[in-house]
């Protein structure tokens, strides 16, 4: 009931795209022989057979050490580990060896010819060809290179994750989060997913997703995955609007707009009918865990509302697109009451229910990201990163009531922290996140207790979500659109400028067009920034931001002298070449990926002393 991959495995999702699951049977019988395990005639795994090993049909000291286990019916426990081998190998000083097991995703049938092409492949054959397929894809989309390995490793291989995570089932291209835990569909995780691909390069593969949120629509015009959860018509429009905003794609404008008709009329309904004139109650049985009026259902359908009026003007219908803006202006006025109302009651925190109600932080952090519905220097937005941050926990934030460590949700605050031009907070944030990936780099989402043993049970890594938030992050820090204006570097570490250091940003699409850009440190008191951009519909003004931790004494711009605006510089639109003098401030403090995790390891040290004299931490 809660999607995550428990034993025993039901047989599907109810959204019903998960091949992997099947019915437990009592009945099934196990066998094993020439290097496979089987279950009922279908391979379950093949295993090297030519080493020294040991066949059990469980745990169990059953006896049976023979190089064969006859077909059986076990009727063992539905989570009882079964077709086991085991392998006796002693080696020397310096000797290594080398089992190979085959580990379909999908059992097998013997005897087939997919059994037989899984028993002919070879590790060392598929290792480069499987390098190759992905090093093909890194290459078509943005490039994000720094001086840490860490930012550009992760910032590669989320996108790995997210590809991997989808399915293709017939013509439909499934945006799942993961292949074993969430195995399923929802509209809020899919249309970051999908933002991840438009704005990092992969347009084809976010029009593939966005083509399957059509099938969600209801008959009365709403958008739902997931039962009582009305962020989705929301997230849906802003989704189809952000595409179209950075692909240009009026093909895929007109073919969207009437579903944007139908669900601007049920917003528009919903709303007339409810009692605050917001969207209704609902239950969404995550998340906020309330029931009432969610908050973050409300910013999402502004979002969603800005960008209906972007999809009517595109197609040319004018009149749709002042409906739908009257819409907006209504809906955020009453909103903003509300709003008001709630927050006086709360130092100025928005809470996630408008209703009084105790729920957990979530859609309450999105005023300012992704559509800016309130001034980002607005008391309530300053109120709520405090109110959120102070719950923050080994530096990200927390869930349950501050119970649990939550991997990805902190990046809502991170991302307002660099509208807000907060950089050195929006720099610890990336790297305490990173501090809380695995070794390959992958991302959980919650169920670890702070400073406890980092076992997320049975919420298996990676996440798709905190794949995508990562990677659009990181692209945000390096460059991003603000309304009619695009941002350069408006966050970037210490750890990145130094003589000889560089940063690369290759074919980032913008709504603008295309930017590339290099910026490289000839000294500790000079650095050069090369801009190739190809716009085809320019900004209004380009903003270089100027690191917190360097005193920025002079900027040239194509030889000439630009004014310096306290930590940005405003930069002509067609500009190439910058050239900076800085001097590092005196009183910057050091800060990288490193020196995250050594810091991080010395709390937890010391938590652990305190915990084995005290019982306390």
């Amino acid at each position: 009931p809660d999607n995550r991959y428990r034993r025993p495995v039901t047989a599907s999702h109810p959204g019903g795209y998960n091949q992997i699951g099947v019915t437990y049977d009592p009945n099934w019988k196990y066998s094993a022989d020439n290097g496979t395990v089987q279950r009922d005639g279908q391979v379950l795994y093949y295993f090297p057979s030519d080493a020294p090993h040991v066949l059990k049909y469980t745990l169990k000291p059953d006896g049976n050490e023979s190089g064969m286990l006859k077909p059986k019916a076990l009727r063992i426990l539905p989570t009882t580990p079964v077709g086991i081998v085991q392998y006796r190998l002693t080696l020397k000083p310096g000797e290594a060896t080398t089992l190979d097991f085959k580990l379909p995703v999908v059992p097998v049938a013997a005897g087939s010819t997919d059994a037989a092409k899984i028993a002919s492949a070879s590790f060392d054959t598929y290792l480069p060809q499987t390098t190759l397929f992905w090093d093909k894809i890194l290459r078509q989309g943005t490039n994000i290179t720094v001086p840490e390995a860490k930012v550009n490793n992760t910032f590669k291989v989320s996108l790995i994750y997210d590809l991997i995570a989808r399915e293709k089932i017939g013509d439909n291209y499934i945006q799942t989060v993961n292949d074993f835990h969430y195995h399923a569909f929802w509209l809020r995780d899919a249309s970051f997913i999908v933002r991840m691909y438009d704005v990092t390069g992969y347009p084809i593969f976010a029009q593939q997703d966005l083509d399957f949120f059509k099938r969600w629509q209801q008959p009365d015009g709403n958008f739902v995955s997931q039962g009582g959860q009305f962020d989705g018509v929301g997230q849906v429009l802003w989704a189809y609007g952000e595409h179209y905003r950075i692909t240009h794609d009026r093909a895929f404008a007109e073919q969207v707009f009437p579903a944007v008709v139908k669900a601007v009329a049920w917003i528009t309904e919903a709303r007339q009918s409810d009692p605050l004139h917001l969207l209704p109650t609902t239950r969404p049985g995550d998340n906020e865990n309330i029931t009432g009026h969610v908050t973050g259902h409300n910013f999402w359908a502004l979002d969603g509302l800005k960008n209906a009026v972007v999809l009517a003007k595109a197609t040319g219908h004018e009149a749709e697109a002042q409906t739908f803006h009257h819409e907006y202006d209504d809906y955020l006025a009453t909103f903003l009451h509300v709003l008001d109302s709630v927050t006086k009651k709360t130092d100025g925190y928005i809470p996630p229910g408008l209703d009084g109600q105790h729920g957990q932080d979530w859609g309450n952090m999105l005023a300012i990201y992704p559509g800016m519905v309130l001034d980002p220097n607005n008391p309530m937005v300053t109120a709520t990163l405090d109110a959120t941050r102070a719950k923050y926990r080994e530096g990200i934030m927390t869930y349950d009531d501050e119970k649990d460590l939550h991997d990805y949700l902190a990046f809502s605050n991170t991302e307002t922290e660099l509208i807000r031009d907060q950089q050195e907070l929006a720099v610890k944030d990336l790297y305490a996140e990173l501090v809380h990936t695995s070794s390959t780099h992958a991302g959980f989402e919650t169920d670890i207790p702070s400073w406890g043993d980092r076992d997320f049970e049975d919420n298996l890594t990676p996440h798709g979500w905190f794949a995508a938030r990562l990677r659009i992050c990181l692209r945000d820090m390096m460059v991003r659109e603000e309304g009619h204006d695009l941002h350069l570097l408006s966050a970037i570490s210490p750890a990145w400028i130094g003589k000889g250091d560089s940063i690369e940003v290759n074919q980032a699409p913008t709504n603008f067009g295309v930017v590339t850009f290099s910026l490289k440190s000839t000294s500790a008191n000079h650095a050069d920034l090369h801009l190739d951009s190809s716009f085809t519909d320019p900004p209004q003004r380009i903003i270089l931001h100027l690191p917190w931790f360097m005193k920025t004494t002079k900027v040239m711009a194509d030889g000439k002298t630009i004014a310096i605006s306290g930590d940005r510089v405003a930069l002509p639109i067609h500009v190439r070449d910058i050239s900076i003098d800085w001097t590092k401030r005196s009183d910057s403090k050091p800060l990288s990926y490193d020196l995250a995790v050594s810091q991080y390891k010395a709390e937890y040290a010391a938590r652990y002393q305190r915990l084995m004299q005290t019982g306390k931490q």
